[in-house]
C-alpha cells in the first residue's frame, strides 16, 4: 500500500471552496478509516511538516501556499492544485476499499455514498 501525503491549506484557492474541501475531507478520512496510509497536513496547525520536506518547501517557495495542496505518492509529487478525487485514493492506495459509482464522479447518487 502506498504512502499518502496531503499537504494542504483553508486559505488555499482549492481550500476556499467549501464543497470541495469538505467532500475532500470525508473522502480522507473515510479511506484511512477503511485502512489507506493516508497523512494530511493543514498548513495553519502542521506548518513544521511544510518544512520538514524539502519537496514541499520548495514547491511553497516556488508556487505559493495558495497553490495547495500538494499530494505526494511514496515521496512523489503526485498532484497539485487540488483535492484528490475519491478515484485518485482508491488507485493510490492500491486498493478498491473507496467505492466509487461509476456514473456519479464522487458521490453515489440519491446522496447515499457508500
Amino acid at each position: 500500500m502506498a504512502r499518502i501525503q496531503i499537504f494542504e491549506s483553508a486559505r488555499s484557492e482549492a481550500g476556499r471552496n467549501a464543497r470541495n474541501r469538505l467532500e475532500a475531507m470525508a473522502d480522507i478520512a473515510r479511506a484511512r478509516e477503511q485502512g489507506a496510509d493516508i497523512e494530511h497536513y493543514e498548513f495553519a496547525s502542521d506548518a513544521p511538516e511544510f518544512l520538514r520536506d524539502p519537496q514541499v518547501k520548495a514547491y511553497i517557495d516556488t508556487e505559493g501556499a495558495d497553490a495547495l495542496p500538494l499530494v505526494l505518492i511514496d515521496g512523489k509529487q503526485a498532484l497539485a492544485g487540488r483535492y484528490p478525487t475519491r478515484a485518485e485514493l482508491a488507485r493510490w492506495s492500491g486498493s478498491s476499499i473507496i467505492k466509487v459509482h461509476p456514473d456519479a464522479g464522487n458521490c453515489c447518487s440519491g446522496g447515499n455514498c457508500g
